[in-house]
């Protein structure tokens, strides 16, 4: 397959990955409405979205897992056609809490599979001096979905009702489906990052899969997980808080709500992946771990001042706290034999997503406990902090490593 037949696959992949990912905020962009309409408080909000990322974080790594002997192609059309039968059973059955929290763990387990077979997807359909960019164009196709989800599920269920909400979402992930598969019809299952062969698993050593560099990498990625999965559950209502004293109708305030959290970053995953081919990705990632920390701490200070500095906290904490999706995968390409990457990175994903699927809880259960949003935003900055750290641990491996290349002595 050309180069130019992958670069024109690529786009439309990226609209259909888009359309897919609207069932994926489809509870936390509802969730201001459904805290009232289902009588529920933010521990039992929080504990529904943390079933949904327990589901993801099993769902990516069987995926990911399946996607070296089976191709990534395959997987994701797999995963993306169920995806959308589970939102739709979803929109016709989610009433209460506990159909929502039974129905999300189906929505999760299918959805969810198709994160990391997309990432190969871009990495196969992309060289690798571009990988970043790819990686981050796949990522904010992803984040316009979720801009989608959340803007559209709110204003649906303020209007409406959570049901209309959840259906208006739903025809959205058959349409990506729809697109996604049209994007890869007759593109054979490939190795990831070359070659066009039929996937051949290389065997399972995890001191060859998992060296310091790609360690690093692992921690610094369940670190953002943690602070990214809260703060995609928690930001739509951090700013409907800090809104109502403006009473915005409804349309505008949803359409707010949803750009503020996806809107940038749609913006930066493509933009930072892009620097990170040129900078070097443990320099970025640097950077914007220490970034997303200061912002998440000051989304939590923002609600005693004025609601522009909460909108404008939260379109920044958003560009970082999601910036660094594309660098972190990127580099583990960078890292990881081809024959193993989809192991590697369904093991990746299920400690991320893992770990990150508690986030929405201890969040929630803090400013329950608190009645503040301060704390619970200091609870998920601590995951920007010791993403931060891991990828100073990188940049010095690789600091030492190039010194030693310059030296003329052999690296380890």
């Amino acid at each position: 397959m050309t180069h130019s037949m992958n670069s024109a696959r690529l786009p439309l992949l990226c609209a259909g990955r888009a359309g897919t990912c609207m069932g994926m905020m489809t509870f936390a962009g509802a969730l201001p409405v459904l805290q009232q309409a289902w009588h529920m408080n933010a521990a039992t909000a929080g504990t529904i979205q943390t079933a949904f990322n327990l589901a993801n974080a099993i769902a990516l790594l069987a995926a990911a897992w399946l996607a070296d002997s089976y191709g990534a192609r395959r997987i994701y059309l797999v995963c993306t056609w169920a995806g959308a039968f589970a939102v739709a059973c979803f929109a016709a059955f989610a009433r209460s809490p506990e159909s929502a929290l039974v129905l999300i763990v189906f929505v999760g387990l299918t959805q969810g599979g198709a994160y990391a077979p997309a990432l190969l997807l871009a990495a196969e359909l992309s060289p690798p001096s571009q990988r970043g960019r790819a990686m981050g164009q796949m990522l904010a196709a992803g984040s316009f979905g979720y801009l989608l989800s959340v803007s559209l599920a709110l204003w649906t269920a303020q209007t409406w009702g959570p049901a209309a909400a959840f259906s208006v979402c739903a025809a959205g992930v058959l349409a990506g489906t729809l697109l996604g598969h049209l994007s890869l019809h007759g593109k054979p299952d490939a190795v990831h990052a070359g070659g066009g062969a039929k996937r051949s698993p290389q065997p399972l050593r995890w001191t060859t899969m998992f060296t310091p560099a790609a360690l690093c990498l692992l921690v610094g990625y369940v670190a953002h997980c943690w602070e990214l999965l809260g703060s995609y559950a928690w930001t739509p209502s951090l700013l409907e808080t800090a809104l109502q004293p403006l009473h915005l109708d409804t349309l505008p305030r949803a359409l707010m709500i949803g750009a503020v959290v996806h809107l940038s970053g749609m913006l930066a995953t493509p933009v930072i992946g892009m620097l990170s081919d040129h900078w070097g990705r443990s320099k970025v990632l640097v950077i914007v771990g220490a970034a997303g920390a200061a912002c998440s701490l000051l989304m939590g200070w923002s609600t005693h001042w004025s609601p522009a500095w909460t909108v404008a906290l939260a379109a920044v904490g958003s560009f970082f706290i999601l910036g660094d999706s594309s660098v972190l995968s990127a580099a583990m390409t960078d890292e990881v034999p081809a024959g193993s990457l989809g192991r590697v990175m369904g093991v990746r994903s299920v400690l991320g997503y893992g770990a990150g699927a508690l986030a929405p809880l201890a969040c929630g259960a803090t400013l329950d406990g608190t009645g503040m949003w301060t704390a619970a935003y200091a609870v998920l900055a601590v995951g920007g902090a010791i993403a931060c750290a891991s990828a100073l641990c990188l940049h010095r491996l690789k600091s030492t490593a190039n010194d030693r290349v310059a030296n003329g002595r052999t690296v380890p």
